[in-house]
């Protein structure tokens, strides 16, 4: 399952430090992480998309997750559904995805200590 968060880091320096993703860049994603290049456009363009915030994003793994599954369930996807969708995209459990974006929700809703 770390596999997916060094996957999804390495996607998010390319996009910090401008580079594009070549034809070489994805073959060399696709046999280190074993997945799909259709998944690594896919997932490369929404975190270009979202560039900005990139610096905010403690855990770009739970970030990605939760931006799928909002996604998915503004297309008439139950929360479960969602999950599902993502947990089968990543090649993980739902309960790995539920349990991740719970935890990153969580320590975003923490009081600071003085």
């Amino acid at each position: 399952m770390s596999d997916n968060k060094l996957f999804l880091e390495e996607l998010k320096y390319l996009v910090e430090n401008e580079l594009s993703l070549n034809e070489n860049r994805v073959n060399s994603l696709v046999e280190r992480y074993n997945k799909n290049p259709f998944l690594i456009i896919q997932l490369y363009q929404i975190i270009v998309k979202n560039h900005r915030v990139l610096p905010f994003f403690n855990d770009i793994e739970a970030a990605i997750y939760d931006y799928i599954v909002n996604k998915e369930m503004s297309n008439d996807k139950t929360y479960y559904g969602a999950t599902l969708y993502v947990a089968d995209m990543f090649d993980t459990t739902q309960t790995y995805i539920k349990c991740k974006i719970n935890h990153s929700k969580k320590a975003v809703n923490r009081p600071l200590s003085a």
